[in-house]
């Protein structure tokens, strides 16, 4: 492959790391992974693709079809940097993660309707709990670049359930994140965004505004571009950068908070980021979910920790295994998810290869799982608020089977292992992924990778279906 003059091999240059010894049997395998999965998009008819892979907590490979310098656009793995900016303002003093926002917002911003028990935090806002559905079809659709404030006027930010119950997932909290930091440290974010992060972290092509150079997104096939999106807010998803800078972002988190032989972040802060936050479920043991700037998922076996991105044409995901230093960054710039996820499980599988897998938490024996049986409505809406507040939004049965719990959704069926009071796994599942807890008010939630739902005998407020 590297006699192909459009695959552009920066063996050993990314971040000045040294070249790796004739025969060095690992690199030469990570090396031949990086140019196989870039081979394999450039074979299936990709515009464009690039690929690093990280072993010892360093880059040790990459393969690319663009040049070294060619920005690209990372959508909403910019939310990890938009993270990372607020956690450094703590440890400076500058900002404080747990006070409620309301401290540093006007009034009026956010409509809290728990503001007096449950006041919404910049925590809340990172790990995407803040209580908020996602962008108006409106939002998603304007394409006209608009000053913070007024981006956020234009919007009704009411949370439509208690602020830290449960994730998901909204491109509304970057924005207001963004804002909390424009009131507490009397700067514009992107300023702010500079000197705490991509200055830090060497990024010093990486940009919120486009960038000359930028290969062009294209529709699935590969052709047809599509016009570069000025999204509603930059915080969610706007970032540009060339490959091997934002690789650098990966280092530093492999790396426990180190770059350059610098402590850029301390590893306490970062703990934040590698966990599942502070929801419900996570206070009673989930152990996958979203902290603050990245998400874990499990896959052949392990549990990775990234994000993912995707900005219209450009698509994007990094994975991390924090525990053994490895990772790997993919990007492509075509509208095809189908195939990133492909080449995602390809990288997966081969930096797991040679690991022992975790084993799988023991079962645990409930006396009866009848109490968690019953019928179950979505706890949450991301879209199509309208439909799940009407009732209309549809719903899931969890049986028991034996030892076991069975959740059905349409016609779906998933085994849920118990392992511990109220904490589930699937049948493979290395962690609990899946939790039953109840809130103060007796409401039973299951949370975790299957979404969140409530136990319809006993419904919150915030669901009118629950009162008809």
């Amino acid at each position: 492959m590297s006699s192909n003059p459009a695959i552009l091999l920066l063996i050993g240059t990314l971040l000045g790391n040294p070249l790796p010894a004739a025969g060095a049997t690992p690199a030469d395998s990570w090396q031949h992974l990086a140019d196989e999965v870039v081979e394999t998009g450039l074979a299936d008819a990709l515009p464009g693709i690039g690929v690093v892979i990280f072993a010892d907590a360093r880059p040790a490979a990459i393969a690319t079809s663009w040049e070294q310098t060619t920005p690209f656009r990372w959508g909403s793995i910019t939310k990890t940097l938009t993270a990372l900016a607020a956690l450094r303002l703590h440890e400076l003093g500058q900002l404080k993660l747990d006070t409620p926002v309301r401290s540093y917002l006007p009034a009026g911003v956010v409509n809290n309707p728990w503001a007096a028990t449950r006041p919404l935090t910049t925590r809340q806002l990172l790990e995407q709990s803040a209580g908020l559905p996602d962008l108006s079809r409106e939002e998603w659709n304007s394409n006209q670049p608009l000053p913070l404030w007024q981006a956020l006027e234009r919007r009704n930010t009411r949370l439509l359930w208690p602020p830290g119950l449960q994730h998901s997932y909204s491109n509304v909290s970057p924005g207001l994140t963004a804002a909390v930091i424009e009131q507490a440290t009397g700067r514009k974010f992107a300023d702010v965004l500079h000197d705490q992060v991509l200055k830090p972290l060497g990024m010093s092509r990486a940009s919120l505004k486009p960038l000359p150079g930028l290969p062009g997104g294209f529709q699935a096939d590969g052709s047809t571009p599509i016009p570069y999106w000025h999204m509603t807010f930059t915080a969610f998803g706007a970032l540009n950068a060339p490959l091997p800078e934002l690789a650098r972002l990966l280092q530093m988190l492999l790396q426990h908070g180190r770059i350059d032989e610098q402590q850029y972040i301390q590893a306490a802060s970062l703990a934040a980021v590698f966990s599942p936050g502070q929801t419900l479920g996570a206070r009673q043991g989930l152990q996958v979910g979203y902290g603050a700037g990245l998400y874990s998922w499990i896959s052949a076996g392990h549990q990775f920790w990234g994000h993912g991105g995707d900005a219209d044409g450009y698509r994007s995901r990094f994975g991390l295994l924090p525990d053994v230093g490895r990772g790997y960054l993919i990007a492509i710039n075509a509208d095809r998810p189908a195939l990133l996820r492909q080449l995602q499980r390809r990288l997966e599988r081969a930096l797991t290869a040679d690991l022992t897998r975790p084993q799988v938490p023991l079962r645990y024996q409930h006396d009866s799982l009848e109490h968690y049986t019953g019928d179950y409505y979505p706890a949450s809406a991301r879209f199509n608020v309208a439909a799940w507040q009407t009732g209309d939004a549809p719903g899931a049965t969890v049986t028991a089977a034996g030892d076991e719990l069975r959740f059905r959704r349409g016609t779906r069926s998933t085994r849920l292992i118990a392992v511990g009071p109220g904490r589930f796994r699937r049948a493979s599942d290395p962690a609990v992924t899946v939790v039953f807890a109840s809130d103060r008010d007796g409401v039973l939630y299951l949370q975790g990778e299957l979404g969140n739902y409530l136990k319809s005998d006993h419904c919150p407020g915030f669901i009118p279906p629950c009162h008809q």
